[in-house]
Protein backbone atom coordinates (compact mmCIF):
# COMPACT_ATOMS: atom_id res chain seq x y z
CA UNK A 1 0.00 0.00 0.00
CA UNK A 2 1.23 3.02 -1.21
CA UNK A 3 1.06 5.74 1.82
CA UNK A 4 0.54 9.39 1.73
CA UNK A 5 3.77 11.26 -0.25
CA UNK A 6 2.70 14.69 1.16
CA UNK A 7 -0.36 17.24 1.37
CA UNK A 8 -1.03 19.42 -1.55
CA UNK A 9 -1.46 18.52 -5.23
CA UNK A 10 1.35 19.28 -7.55
CA UNK A 11 -0.70 19.41 -10.99
CA UNK A 12 1.87 21.07 -13.64
CA UNK A 13 5.40 21.45 -13.74
CA UNK A 14 5.42 24.72 -12.34
CA UNK A 15 4.27 23.03 -9.43
CA UNK A 16 6.20 21.07 -9.00
CA UNK A 17 9.67 23.51 -9.38
CA UNK A 18 8.01 25.94 -6.92
CA UNK A 19 7.79 22.88 -4.60
CA UNK A 20 11.17 21.49 -4.78
CA UNK A 21 12.31 25.32 -4.57
CA UNK A 22 11.43 24.86 -1.11
CA UNK A 23 13.44 21.79 -0.03
CA UNK A 24 16.95 20.77 0.23
CA UNK A 25 19.15 20.99 -3.12
CA UNK A 26 19.24 17.42 -4.58
CA UNK A 27 22.24 17.07 -7.01
CA UNK A 28 22.12 15.94 -10.82
CA UNK A 29 25.03 13.31 -12.09
CA UNK A 30 24.91 14.13 -15.35
CA UNK A 31 26.49 11.10 -17.83
CA UNK A 32 28.00 12.56 -20.89
CA UNK A 33 27.32 16.05 -20.48
CA UNK A 34 28.61 17.78 -23.80
CA UNK A 35 25.36 18.80 -24.75
CA UNK A 36 23.73 22.15 -25.72
CA UNK A 37 20.20 20.93 -24.23
CA UNK A 38 21.94 19.47 -21.14
CA UNK A 39 23.76 22.24 -20.32
CA UNK A 40 21.32 24.93 -20.68
CA UNK A 41 18.78 23.19 -18.50
CA UNK A 42 21.70 22.93 -16.18
CA UNK A 43 22.71 26.86 -16.01
CA UNK A 44 18.47 27.62 -15.80
CA UNK A 45 18.07 25.08 -12.73
CA UNK A 46 21.78 26.57 -11.42
CA UNK A 47 19.89 30.00 -11.82
CA UNK A 48 16.64 29.81 -10.30
CA UNK A 49 18.75 27.62 -7.08
CA UNK A 50 16.97 24.55 -7.18
CA UNK A 51 19.54 21.92 -8.26
CA UNK A 52 23.37 20.76 -8.20
CA UNK A 53 25.03 18.50 -10.88
CA UNK A 54 28.42 16.17 -11.17
CA UNK A 55 28.91 16.04 -14.81
CA UNK A 56 30.90 12.69 -16.48
CA UNK A 57 32.41 13.48 -19.60
CA UNK A 58 35.66 14.44 -20.93
CA UNK A 59 36.76 17.91 -19.29
CA UNK A 60 37.73 19.47 -22.59
CA UNK A 61 35.02 18.12 -24.38
CA UNK A 62 32.72 19.81 -22.26
CA UNK A 63 34.20 23.07 -21.35
CA UNK A 64 34.65 23.45 -25.43
CA UNK A 65 30.96 22.38 -25.45
CA UNK A 66 30.15 25.58 -23.19
CA UNK A 67 32.15 27.88 -24.76
CA UNK A 68 30.30 27.08 -28.24
CA UNK A 69 26.87 27.32 -26.35
CA UNK A 70 28.07 30.16 -24.32
CA UNK A 71 26.64 28.56 -21.27
CA UNK A 72 28.21 29.36 -17.93
CA UNK A 73 29.16 26.02 -16.05
CA UNK A 74 31.71 27.93 -13.52
CA UNK A 75 31.27 26.20 -10.21
CA UNK A 76 30.18 22.74 -11.23
CA UNK A 77 32.32 19.89 -10.44
CA UNK A 78 33.49 17.70 -13.64
CA UNK A 79 34.69 14.40 -13.32
CA UNK A 80 36.99 13.76 -16.38
CA UNK A 81 36.46 10.30 -18.57
CA UNK A 82 37.88 8.76 -20.65
CA UNK A 83 34.76 7.25 -22.66
CA UNK A 84 31.22 7.25 -22.56
CA UNK A 85 31.49 3.40 -20.95
CA UNK A 86 33.17 5.24 -18.46
CA UNK A 87 31.15 8.18 -17.57
CA UNK A 88 28.00 6.10 -17.14
CA UNK A 89 29.75 3.35 -14.88
CA UNK A 90 31.52 6.29 -12.94
CA UNK A 91 27.99 8.50 -12.79
CA UNK A 92 25.83 5.48 -11.56
CA UNK A 93 28.57 4.24 -8.73
CA UNK A 94 28.27 8.26 -7.38
CA UNK A 95 24.42 8.17 -7.00
CA UNK A 96 24.43 4.59 -5.49
CA UNK A 97 27.11 5.92 -3.43
CA UNK A 98 25.02 8.97 -2.25
CA UNK A 99 27.88 11.90 -4.03
CA UNK A 100 24.50 12.74 -5.95
CA UNK A 101 20.62 12.19 -5.94
CA UNK A 102 19.77 11.60 -9.38
CA UNK A 103 21.67 9.88 -12.30
CA UNK A 104 20.86 11.75 -16.00
CA UNK A 105 21.34 9.98 -19.38
CA UNK A 106 23.10 12.89 -21.73
CA UNK A 107 24.56 12.17 -25.34
CA UNK A 108 25.16 8.72 -25.31
CA UNK A 109 23.18 5.43 -26.49
CA UNK A 110 20.29 4.06 -24.57
CA UNK A 111 21.79 1.07 -24.54
CA UNK A 112 25.16 2.14 -23.06
CA UNK A 113 23.45 4.19 -19.88
CA UNK A 114 21.22 0.91 -19.25
CA UNK A 115 23.94 -1.32 -18.81
CA UNK A 116 25.21 1.55 -16.08
CA UNK A 117 22.04 1.19 -14.71
CA UNK A 118 21.44 -2.28 -14.49
CA UNK A 119 24.70 -2.82 -13.51
CA UNK A 120 24.36 -5.69 -10.01
CA UNK A 121 28.14 -4.27 -8.28
CA UNK A 122 26.99 -0.53 -9.25
CA UNK A 123 23.70 -0.14 -10.95
CA UNK A 124 20.60 1.23 -9.52
CA UNK A 125 18.23 -1.49 -10.62
CA UNK A 126 15.53 -1.99 -7.45
CA UNK A 127 12.51 -3.61 -8.77
CA UNK A 128 11.66 -7.14 -10.51
CA UNK A 129 11.13 -4.67 -14.14
CA UNK A 130 12.10 -1.18 -15.08
CA UNK A 131 9.90 0.79 -17.10
CA UNK A 132 9.72 4.26 -18.84
CA UNK A 133 7.66 6.95 -18.05
CA UNK A 134 6.67 10.18 -19.92
CA UNK A 135 5.14 12.47 -18.46
CA UNK A 136 3.35 15.59 -20.22
CA UNK A 137 1.24 18.19 -18.89
CA UNK A 138 -2.29 17.46 -21.24
CA UNK A 139 -2.48 20.46 -23.77
CA UNK A 140 -6.26 20.93 -23.06
CA UNK A 141 -6.31 21.10 -19.27
CA UNK A 142 -2.66 22.39 -18.64
CA UNK A 143 -2.46 19.32 -15.74
CA UNK A 144 0.28 16.46 -15.52
CA UNK A 145 -0.69 13.06 -17.14
CA UNK A 146 1.64 10.12 -17.86
CA UNK A 147 2.30 7.72 -20.74
CA UNK A 148 4.14 3.87 -20.14
CA UNK A 149 5.98 2.37 -21.45
CA UNK A 150 7.26 3.66 -24.60
CA UNK A 151 10.81 3.69 -24.01
CA UNK A 152 12.03 0.10 -22.69
CA UNK A 153 9.74 -2.72 -22.69
CA UNK A 154 8.79 -3.85 -26.26
CA UNK A 155 5.84 -5.94 -25.91
CA UNK A 156 4.85 -6.64 -22.01
CA UNK A 157 2.84 -9.59 -20.99
CA UNK A 158 0.15 -9.94 -18.04
CA UNK A 159 3.04 -9.81 -15.51
CA UNK A 160 5.13 -7.07 -16.91
CA UNK A 161 2.14 -5.11 -17.51
CA UNK A 162 1.22 -5.38 -13.78
CA UNK A 163 4.92 -3.76 -12.89
CA UNK A 164 4.42 -0.87 -15.43
CA UNK A 165 1.03 -0.12 -13.80
CA UNK A 166 2.36 -0.66 -10.67
CA UNK A 167 5.37 1.76 -11.47
CA UNK A 168 2.87 4.14 -13.03
CA UNK A 169 0.42 4.64 -10.20
CA UNK A 170 3.77 5.10 -7.61
CA UNK A 171 5.48 8.18 -10.06
CA UNK A 172 2.23 9.70 -10.07
CA UNK A 173 1.31 9.87 -6.91
CA UNK A 174 4.56 11.16 -5.78
CA UNK A 175 4.68 13.64 -8.09
CA UNK A 176 1.14 15.28 -7.82
CA UNK A 177 0.27 13.67 -4.41
CA UNK A 178 -3.27 12.02 -5.77
CA UNK A 179 -5.06 9.28 -6.05
CA UNK A 180 -4.16 8.59 -9.99
CA UNK A 181 -6.65 6.69 -12.25
CA UNK A 182 -5.04 4.68 -14.75
CA UNK A 183 -6.48 3.46 -18.19
CA UNK A 184 -5.13 0.32 -20.15
CA UNK A 185 -5.52 1.88 -23.75
CA UNK A 186 -6.20 -0.62 -26.47
CA UNK A 187 -7.71 -0.76 -29.82
CA UNK A 188 -10.71 -2.59 -28.46
CA UNK A 189 -12.95 -1.26 -25.58
CA UNK A 190 -13.27 -5.58 -24.49
CA UNK A 191 -10.64 -8.64 -24.35
CA UNK A 192 -10.52 -10.12 -27.96
CA UNK A 193 -8.79 -13.36 -28.27
CA UNK A 194 -7.12 -11.91 -31.38
CA UNK A 195 -5.78 -8.93 -29.75
CA UNK A 196 -3.76 -10.39 -27.21
CA UNK A 197 -2.61 -7.24 -25.05
CA UNK A 198 -5.96 -6.78 -24.85
CA UNK A 199 -6.75 -9.73 -22.93
CA UNK A 200 -4.00 -8.95 -20.55
CA UNK A 201 -5.49 -5.97 -19.98
CA UNK A 202 -8.78 -7.06 -18.75
CA UNK A 203 -6.70 -9.20 -16.52
CA UNK A 204 -4.81 -6.27 -15.08
CA UNK A 205 -7.60 -4.31 -14.61
CA UNK A 206 -9.61 -6.84 -12.52
CA UNK A 207 -6.72 -8.57 -10.45
CA UNK A 208 -4.35 -5.86 -10.08
CA UNK A 209 -4.78 -3.71 -6.85
CA UNK A 210 -3.27 -1.09 -5.66
CA UNK A 211 -3.99 0.16 -2.22
CA UNK A 212 -3.36 4.21 -1.54
CA UNK A 213 -3.86 5.48 2.11
CA UNK A 214 -6.37 2.59 2.23
CA UNK A 215 -8.20 3.27 -1.00
CA UNK A 216 -7.99 0.66 -4.62
CA UNK A 217 -6.42 3.03 -7.39
CA UNK A 218 -8.87 2.83 -10.24
CA UNK A 219 -7.81 0.88 -13.17
CA UNK A 220 -9.39 0.03 -16.23
CA UNK A 221 -9.21 -1.46 -19.48
CA UNK A 222 -8.64 -2.77 -21.99
CA UNK A 223 -10.57 1.15 -22.94
CA UNK A 224 -9.68 3.11 -26.44
CA UNK A 225 -7.69 6.44 -25.93
CA UNK A 226 -10.82 8.61 -26.86
CA UNK A 227 -13.10 6.43 -24.25
CA UNK A 228 -10.30 7.18 -21.47
CA UNK A 229 -10.05 10.93 -21.75
CA UNK A 230 -13.55 11.86 -22.93
CA UNK A 231 -16.15 11.30 -20.80
CA UNK A 232 -18.27 11.78 -23.87
CA UNK A 233 -16.82 9.56 -25.61
CA UNK A 234 -17.23 6.40 -22.91
CA UNK A 235 -21.22 7.18 -22.82
CA UNK A 236 -21.11 7.37 -26.45
CA UNK A 237 -19.50 3.97 -26.98
CA UNK A 238 -21.75 2.15 -23.78
CA UNK A 239 -18.13 1.99 -22.18
CA UNK A 240 -18.05 1.41 -18.63
CA UNK A 241 -15.09 2.57 -16.76
CA UNK A 242 -13.80 2.13 -12.76
CA UNK A 243 -13.77 5.80 -12.37
CA UNK A 244 -15.20 9.03 -13.68
CA UNK A 245 -13.22 11.74 -15.51
CA UNK A 246 -10.52 11.24 -17.79
CA UNK A 247 -7.67 9.30 -17.20
CA UNK A 248 -4.35 10.59 -15.63
CA UNK A 249 -1.72 7.48 -16.76
CA UNK A 250 -2.77 5.91 -20.01
CA UNK A 251 -0.79 2.17 -20.02
CA UNK A 252 0.06 1.52 -23.62
CA UNK A 253 0.37 -2.30 -25.06
CA UNK A 254 3.45 -1.66 -26.49
CA UNK A 255 6.56 0.36 -27.13
CA UNK A 256 5.41 1.42 -30.55
CA UNK A 257 2.22 2.74 -29.27
CA UNK A 258 3.84 4.54 -26.76
CA UNK A 259 6.60 5.60 -28.46
CA UNK A 260 4.33 7.64 -31.23
CA UNK A 261 1.80 8.77 -28.62
CA UNK A 262 5.28 10.21 -26.62
CA UNK A 263 6.42 11.81 -29.96
CA UNK A 264 2.76 13.34 -31.23
CA UNK A 265 2.56 14.91 -27.82
CA UNK A 266 5.44 16.44 -28.25
CA UNK A 267 5.61 17.82 -32.16
CA UNK A 268 1.84 18.40 -32.62
CA UNK A 269 0.84 19.73 -29.50
CA UNK A 270 4.08 21.69 -28.09
CA UNK A 271 3.15 20.12 -24.75
CA UNK A 272 5.54 20.28 -21.57
CA UNK A 273 6.95 16.73 -21.15
CA UNK A 274 9.44 14.98 -18.62
CA UNK A 275 11.13 11.32 -19.12
CA UNK A 276 11.80 9.39 -15.90
CA UNK A 277 12.59 5.66 -15.46
CA UNK A 278 10.75 3.80 -12.77
CA UNK A 279 11.90 0.76 -10.68
CA UNK A 280 15.12 2.34 -9.42
CA UNK A 281 16.44 2.86 -6.11
CA UNK A 282 17.40 6.17 -7.00
CA UNK A 283 15.80 8.60 -9.61
CA UNK A 284 16.89 7.95 -13.41
CA UNK A 285 16.27 10.36 -15.76
CA UNK A 286 16.62 9.34 -19.46
CA UNK A 287 15.78 11.20 -22.24
CA UNK A 288 16.09 11.29 -26.07
CA UNK A 289 19.39 12.97 -27.16
CA UNK A 290 16.79 14.97 -29.63
CA UNK A 291 14.68 16.33 -26.36
CA UNK A 292 15.09 20.03 -26.00
CA UNK A 293 16.15 21.95 -22.80
CA UNK A 294 13.12 22.48 -20.99
CA UNK A 295 11.90 19.11 -21.46
CA UNK A 296 15.28 18.17 -19.69
CA UNK A 297 14.77 20.95 -17.06
CA UNK A 298 11.44 19.38 -16.08
CA UNK A 299 12.48 15.90 -16.16
CA UNK A 300 14.84 17.25 -13.58
CA UNK A 301 12.88 18.68 -11.60
CA UNK A 302 10.88 15.35 -11.48
CA UNK A 303 13.99 13.62 -10.81
CA UNK A 304 14.15 16.09 -7.84
CA UNK A 305 10.90 15.58 -5.97
CA UNK A 306 10.67 11.81 -6.56
CA UNK A 307 14.67 12.13 -4.51
CA UNK A 308 13.01 13.50 -2.21
CA UNK A 309 10.33 10.62 -1.83
CA UNK A 310 12.75 7.82 -2.25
Amino acid sequence: MLQRAENGARSNFKAVIDYIRSKPKQKVAVVCAADEAVLKSAEIARGEKILDFIFFDNADKIKKAADAFKVDISGIEIVNTASDKESAAMAAKAVRGGNAQILMKGHLSTGMFLKAVLDKESGLRKSKLLSHIQVFECPLTGSIKMVSDGGMNLYPDYEQLCHITSNAIDAFYKICARRPKTALISAYNRPDPLLKSSIAMAAVSSELKIYIDGSPAPISGPITLDAAISPEAAEKKGVNLNFKGPADILIVPNIETGNLLGKSLLYFTDSQSAGIICGTSKPVIMLSRADNFSTKLNSMALGALLSIFN
